[in-house]
């Protein structure tokens, strides 16, 4: 998937996330802070990819990671979300726990939307397991650009929810 659907992906795994806990809103920073987190998780797992948004802005990590894993296997599998979710014992600082979950979610809605595509994700890497679901698309492909249209929708309608008007 495109670094576009991946962000929308990221804002809409957010907002399910507080929805499925029915964690109360947090203070301001603290949303700000978690809805952040998770945008940028949604972006992480291309850490891989030179050529992708993130990629390109952090060029020698990328390269590096590049030619040391290959593209969609360290970064797209159970070794990510790991080191993510150990990341509050790493750092000590006010906002830890919003950020660590919401890279979390974001990193795992971006493995979602990449089963979804034709090359699949290795997420039990090292084991060269390919996961992809039954149904896929191609990156870029006008199928990707619909389904990114229906998440963007699906992320208004929950954060309307989550934050102004009560639905359910």
């Amino acid at each position: 998937m495109k670094s576009n659907t991946h962000l929308i992906g990221g804002v809409a795994a957010g907002a399910i996330y507080k929805i499925v806990t029915d964690l109360p809103p947090d203070s301001l920073q603290h949303e700000l802070t978690f809805l952040g987190a998770a945008v940028l998780g949604s972006l992480l797992p291309d850490l891989c990819h030179p050529g992708s948004y993130l990629g390109k802005k952090t060029s020698f990590l990328s390269k590096t990671i590049s030619k040391t894993f290959g593209h969609r296997t360290i970064t797209h599998s159970w070794i990510m979300i790991l080191v993510l979710m150990m990341l509050p014992q790493w750092i000590d600082w006010r906002y830890e726990d919003s950020v660590s979950t919401g890279l979390v979610v974001g990193v795992i809605s971006h493995l979602i939307l990449d089963a979804a595509t034709s090359r699949g994700i290795q997420l039990l890497y090292p084991l060269p397991i390919r996961f992809r679901f039954p149904l896929y698309t191609k990156t870029g492909s006008k199928t990707e650009t619909n389904i990114a249209s229906i998440i963007s929708l699906l992320a208004a309608v929950l954060m309307v929810h989550l934050y102004i008007i009560p639905l359910f």
